[in-house]
């Protein structure tokens, strides 16, 4: 099994425009069964189309969506798109939900995707969470993984995934080169994700989740000249062993389709 996570930028590449066919390249290129999205507007219709894109990108890679919003327009005069985290699969969607996490005065709502799965095997469905964290505070991060242990608590003994951008930084991946740290700290673009603490990635560890990506630790942002890591794949405790190799995934369309970089891991079922 191959699982995705990938921030889209709300469908717009780097020039402003939405290009479900790119995104469906990268995807299909991936092989990937399973598929994590961050930023996502639904039922956003992209000009020309009928259709909601997250329902053309699913057509496209013979997939099923799920949508779960985190913050809706109020006082529309119209019917506009909700923003959140979506999910992709080949395999049977069997429920999904979307949770909100902890609102935050002047922070964006957040929320988590909620999602059960049947594997081929077919002996019992397999959760998957994919979620948003606040991009501007680590002491928000904090909260909101606080309130998403209220779900995912649920699964702590059983195999199972959580994917997406914790916009947090690994202590880990600066042991080897404290001085990069240094350099993020001192730059106005990182600077406030290396100063406010790197309190989010060793919870999540403590909590028994292994980070796929760990080894290789190449960074995910921005897409062209990464500098930082902050799209994970997460694997239980009970999955880990199965967890045979995770990467960034690149190809000729991703410095483009968004501002990120996916990642990409392989588990044998």
């Amino acid at each position: 099994m191959r699982v995705l996570t990938y921030n889209i930028h709300g469908w717009r590449d780097a020039g402003g425009q939405i290009d479900v066919a790119r995104l469906a390249r990268i995807v299909e290129a991936s092989q990937a069964d399973i598929v994590a999205l961050n930023e996502v507007f639904h039922p956003l219709v992209p000009t020309g189309e009928t259709r909601p894109a997250l329902d053309l990108l699913a057509d496209a890679l013979g997939m099923t969506a799920a949508f779960g919003a985190a913050l809706t327009p109020q006082f529309a005069f119209a019917p506009l798109a909700s923003y959140g985290n979506a999910l992709l699969t080949r395999y049977p969607l069997l429920a999904h939900a979307g949770h909100h996490l902890t609102p935050i005065d002047g922070h964006e709502q957040r929320g988590l995707l909620e999602a059960r799965v049947l594997l081929p095997d077919g002996r019992m469905p397999f959760s998957v969470y994919v979620t948003h964290l606040d991009h501007l505070s680590e002491a928000v991060r904090l909260k909101q993984l606080s309130a998403m242990a209220q779900w995912t608590v649920r699964d702590r003994e059983r195999p199972h995934l959580l994917m997406g951008d914790f916009n947090a930084l690994s202590p880990s991946d600066f042991a080897a080169n404290p001085a990069a740290l240094d350099a993020l700290r001192a730059g106005a673009e990182f600077g406030r994700l290396a100063g406010q603490g790197m309190e989010v990635v060793p919870r999540l560890l403590r909590r028994g989740y292994v980070d796929a990506q760990a080894a290789s630790a190449a960074p995910t942002f921005p897409a062209v000249n990464p500098i930082v890591r902050i799209d994970y794949i997460w694997v239980s405790a009970p999955l880990a062993p199965a967890l045979r190799w995770c990467r960034r995934w690149i190809t000729e369309d991703t410095a483009v389709a968004s501002d990120h970089l996916p990642v990409l891991a392989e588990i044998e079922l």
